[in-house]
């Protein structure tokens, strides 16, 4: 270091007023300290946040999940509703007359009534 920086220097850590060199050696310095109680509540606060973000998420999950449940069962329902329509349709086709006139006599073999069978009954 060259003589002009050290005068500086030593003008610098000098009072400016005074001349007087100023020792600030018993001053301590300010340190960031945090104690046990505001390291525990920190901690604490930390897993509060964390499990409420974990529940909103689930929360979430659980929606979507439910909403593939209920979109699966509606066309479940459509599907049984469908089939439902046509067993109905199967069983009027069934029982009505004209059909089960053909079933008898092609199937089954018979023939229409003769009068003399024919019972009526009072």
């Amino acid at each position: 270091m060259t003589r002009p920086e050290k005068v500086n220097e030593m003008m610098e850590s000098r009072n400016g007023e005074s001349g007087l060199r100023i020792n600030n050696s018993r001053i301590k310095k300010r340190r960031f300290r945090i104690t046990h109680k505001q390291t525990l509540l920190i901690i604490l606060m930390l897993i509060v946040y964390i499990a409420g973000g974990i529940g909103y998420v689930w929360s979430n999950f659980e929606r979507t999940q439910i909403g593939y449940s209920l979109s699966q069962l509606k066309r479940e329902e459509i599907r049984l509703h469908e089939i439902n329509r046509k067993l109905r349709l199967d069983l009027a086709v069934s029982k009505s007359t004209r059909n089960l006139e053909t079933l008898a006599i092609k199937k089954l073999g018979m023939k229409p009534p003769t009068p003399e069978q024919i019972v009526i009954l009072q």
